[in-house]
């Protein structure tokens, strides 16, 4: 996969033939992911999936979605160009990327909100850094995720300079260790200062703390997490339901703040 994105760079690669005088309004209609993959020689994902087609300059402009990024591809009658078009000093796909950004961005927010009853009721561990908060972050993790280790040993700080409550919810994407430290972790009945120290996470009484009421917890959040296309973690929420992915903790700042920051994906 890594190699096959890497080709997917402002270089422009054109396969097959001409246009032949091809109508552009016919041109879309006819795409499909399998009139693709007979002009493309790479490999397609199972999940790849069209988000986006419309004429643009006598081509239909396509934009594919591979396991959660999205390419721009231009499709003539019986050829593909893969890459990125230019128009009047314009980057016609980036505008076209942005947009479906920030549509994808509404849309997840309107999901969130949607679903922050359920959300509330899988919160395994909340804190608070004075009585009466302002704003309420969602942190999804997983106990043994190192980069999700980085991302909580900034909670505390975090939550004071916002004043925020912090609420963790977790998603194991280490298996089967992950899910069973987050099942402990719940029955144990840990707070974040408990939650934070590390010898519970490499103590070996794990099976000793697998109860009912943890695996029943984990089960809703995971289903939970899926619900919101959660991919990886560490994943954090706002109130406004704004996501921000990955241990940038800057990120987590510039959103807080109010700074908006678009990822073409």
């Amino acid at each position: 996969m890594r190699k096959w994105v890497g080709r997917m760079g402002v270089f422009l690669f054109v396969f097959g033939l001409c246009l032949n005088g091809a109508r552009a309004e016919d041109i879309c209609s006819k795409v499909t992911i399998e009139t693709l993959k007979l002009q493309i020689p790479f490999i397609f994902p199972k999940d790849a999936r069209i988000v986006s087609k419309k004429n643009v300059k006598g081509f239909c402009e396509v934009i594919l979605n591979i396991r959660g990024r999205n390419f721009p591809f231009y499709v003539g009658k019986d050829f593909v160009i893969l890459g990125q078009m230019f128009s009047q000093k314009k980057n016609l796909s980036a505008i076209t990327l942005k947009k479906l950004a920030q549509e994808k961005e509404k849309e997840e927010q309107k999901l969130f909100k949607k679903l922050k009853p359920e959300v509330e009721k899988v919160v395994a561990i909340e804190y608070k850094p004075s009585v009466q908060t302002q704003r309420t972050i969602y942190m999804f993790t997983d106990p043994v995720c190192p980069w999700c280790h980085r991302a909580e040993a900034f909670i505390k700080k975090v939550a004071k300079e916002y004043n925020a409550t912090f609420k963790i919810i977790f998603f194991p994407v280490h298996l089967p260790k992950g899910k069973e430290k987050a099942i402990e972790a719940v029955c144990r009945h840990l707070d974040l200062d408990g939650y934070l120290k590390e010898d519970w996470r490499k103590g070996k009484n794990t099976q000793k703390f697998q109860c009912k009421e943890g695996k029943e917890l984990l089960e809703k959040s995971i289903k939970l997490a899926k619900k919101l296309a959660i991919r990886g973690v560490p994943t954090f929420f706002l109130d406004n339901g704004q996501r921000v992915v990955g241990a940038n903790i800057e990120r987590l700042k510039k959103a807080l703040e109010g700074k908006k920051e678009v990822k073409y994906r």
